[in-house]
C-alpha cells in the first residue's frame, strides 16, 4: 500500500505522519524527499479483517531478543503475517508487545479518543509501562491531551486478557533469549521455562526490567 504522508501543522514538533503505515515521516535532509519511517510496510499489503469472536488464540514469540526485536505472530496457531483489522482497530507488530509489557507491569488499560480523528488509542514501548496525559495520536499524527494520566491498548477492548503469572525461578539467556507470550492464556515463557528472573553475562535482571529496557523503543 503507497504512503499517504500528511503535513500536520503546530504540533509540538511532528510535521508529518504517514496515515497509510500508523508511522511519522521524517527526511534526511533538506534535499532528499519525505519518507515513511515504517519498518515492514510489505504487511500492509495483507490487511487482514477479523471478528474477535472467531480469535481463539493469539500468542507472539520473539525468537532472540539478544539479537533483535522481531517479533512472529500466531492467530487461531497459524503464524500471521500481515496486518490485523479488528472492527476500527488496526493492530500492526508493535500493538502485540505493547500489550505485553503493560499486562507484566499490571498496567490497567483505558481508552481514549482522539479529538481530531475519533481514532482509539494505543501505547506501545516505553510507553506502554509509564502512564502519561500527553498522547501521540496512532492514525492521524497529532499530539493531544487528556485530564488523567492513563496507558491504552487497543486491543484490551475487544479481550478480556489475564494476568500474567511468573514463577519464582531464574533462566540463564547467554547465548538465546526466546520471549513467548499466550495473550488469551496470561502465559509467558523465556526459552520455554515460566520464571521472574534472568541472568545475563553473569548478572541477575528481573524479567521485568529486562522486557521493559529491551523493548523501550519499540513504538
Amino acid at each position: 500500500m503507497k504512503c499517504n504522508i500528511k503535513h500536520i501543522e503546530k504540533n509540538q514538533g511532528l510535521e508529518h505522519w504517514c496515515l497509510t503505515h500508523k508511522t511519522k515521516a521524517t527526511k534526511s535532509d533538506l534535499t532528499e524527499p519525505i519518507t515513511c519511517d515504517c519498518q515492514y510496510k510489505n504487511l500492509y499489503e495483507n490487511i487482514v479483517v477479523m471478528h474477535p469472536k472467531k480469535i481463539d488464540s493469539i500468542k507472539i514469540i520473539y525468537p532472540n531478543l539478544n539479537k533483535s526485536t522481531d517479533v512472529k505472530v500466531f492467530i487461531n496457531n497459524q503464524e500471521f503475517t500481515g496486518i490485523l483489522k479488528l472492527e476500527n482497530s488496526v493492530i500492526d507488530l508493535k500493538d502485540y508487545g505493547g500489550l505485553m509489557i503493560s499486562k507484566l507491569n499490571n498496567i490497567k488499560l483505558e481508552s481514549s479518543k482522539c479529538p481530531y480523528c475519533g481514532g482509539l488509542h494505543t501505547d506501545n514501548g516505553k510507553f506502554a509501562y509509564t502512564p502519561h496525559n500527553k498522547h501521540l495520536c496512532i492514525y492521524c499524527g497529532h499530539f493531544y491531551k487528556i485530564e488523567k494520566k492513563n496507558i491504552g491498548n487497543e486491543l484490551a477492548l475487544y479481550f478480556d486478557f489475564p494476568n500474567i503469572t511468573l514463577l519464582d525461578n531464574k533462566q540463564v539467556i547467554d547465548e538465546k533469549c526466546e520471549v513467548s507470550y499466550d495473550l488469551l492464556k496470561g502465559e509467558l515463557l523465556i526459552n520455554n521455562a515460566c520464571c521472574n528472573n534472568l541472568e545475563l553475562n553473569n548478572k541477575e535482571i528481573d524479567i521485568v526490567t529486562f522486557l521493559n529496557k529491551t523493548l523501550e523503543n519499540e513504538y
